[in-house]
């Protein structure tokens, strides 16, 4: 059973995989600035949302930082926009993986992360009388990452984060201005977090709408390739589930089935589901059990992709 303070350090951790203590963030800016990027090859990479599940996509971002490629655009959406945001700002792989690591692994460093010191109390970040528990914005501008870049203009790989529409019930795009109201809009998951309302549109998770993006990347030009990591093995169990697991594997079920309607009608030239559907949505704490799980789709995702990539 979820307890409700694992709950609300799993719904942190959504954003905090990627805070950084002043003194590592200034090195990997640093690096970030003296590493040079390869040229844009020609595929372009969807990353879906899943919350803890996503972490499988670090081991593909390695393989691709292995390959020695790079996309020529992202797509995002809820967790798959926080990791593609940090990747396309110019982190690496491996930086994100030891990060998200040694933060999610020690539960006092994360609850000590979230202590505010820019002045705001914890009332900005957690407040009952809000609709949602947890303020995204204020969290996000609390523990992301000085290399994590102020605007979309800034992006080293250009990219499109997904949201949904609260009022119209569809898809936003948003691919131009700041970069962190939109990727907390994406991962805007009801209930823990407060919706974000950006030009006059309310948004939330952009999950409700398109888990897995690779229908919006550039498929006339660009291999399209999608990182599902929406997949569940759905098991038997005699007790019935508390109020709260019912309502997050809810979420799970609406995710894979949008998924799976979409690739019944349109599908990328590489899809790639990393065997993590055993896993459970707020798994935040099993992130190196899940990332050792996902191992098992990178030598295959390299010579697909290569092959791909050697046929143009």
């Amino acid at each position: 059973m979820i307890g409700k303070r694992d709950l609300l350090l799993s719904a942190a951790a959504t954003a905090a995989l990627a805070s950084l203590s002043t003194g590592r963030a200034e090195a990997v800016a640093k690096t970030v600035k003296e590493i040079e990027m390869p040229e844009p090859t020609g595929f372009a990479l969807a990353l879906g949302g899943g919350a803890a599940k996503a972490f499988a996509h670090i081991p593909i971002l390695e393989a691709i930082d292995e390959l020695g490629v790079r996309p020529a655009e992202i797509a995002g959406t809820s967790m798959g926009a926080i990791l593609g945001g940090l990747y396309a700002s110019g982190m690496t792989a491996r930086e994100i993986r030891e990060f998200a690591v040694d933060l999610l692994t020690r539960k006092p460093q994360l609850l000590q992360r979230l202590f505010l010191s820019n002045g705001r109390t914890w009332q900005s970040l957690f407040n009952v009388a809000r609709p949602a528990i947890i303020e995204p914005v204020v969290l996000f501008e609390t523990v992301l990452p000085s290399t994590l870049v102020a605007r979309f203009s800034d992006l080293r790989i250009p990219m499109k984060i997904i949201a949904t529409d609260f009022n119209s019930q569809s898809q936003v795009v948003l691919e131009e201005g700041p970069l962190l109201p939109a990727i907390a809009a994406s991962s805007a998951l009801p209930i823990l977090l407060t919706p974000v309302e950006l030009e006059g549109r309310v948004l939330i998770d952009g999950g409700f709408v398109n888990p897995t993006p690779f229908d919006v990347l550039d498929a006339q030009h660009q291999i399209t390739v999608a990182i599902d990591v929406t997949g569940s093995e759905f098991k038997s169990r005699k007790a019935l589930p508390t109020g709260m697991e019912t309502w997050i594997g809810s979420f799970s079920i609406t995710l894979h089935s949008l998924v799976a309607a979409k690739l019944a009608c349109t599908r990328p030239d590489l899809l790639v589901e990393p065997p993590i559907g055993h896993f459970k949505t707020m798994d935040f704490f099993r992130i190196s059990d899940i990332l050792a799980a996902a191992e098992a789709s990178k030598d295959s995702f390299k010579q697909r992709l290569t092959e791909l990539l050697d046929g143009r």
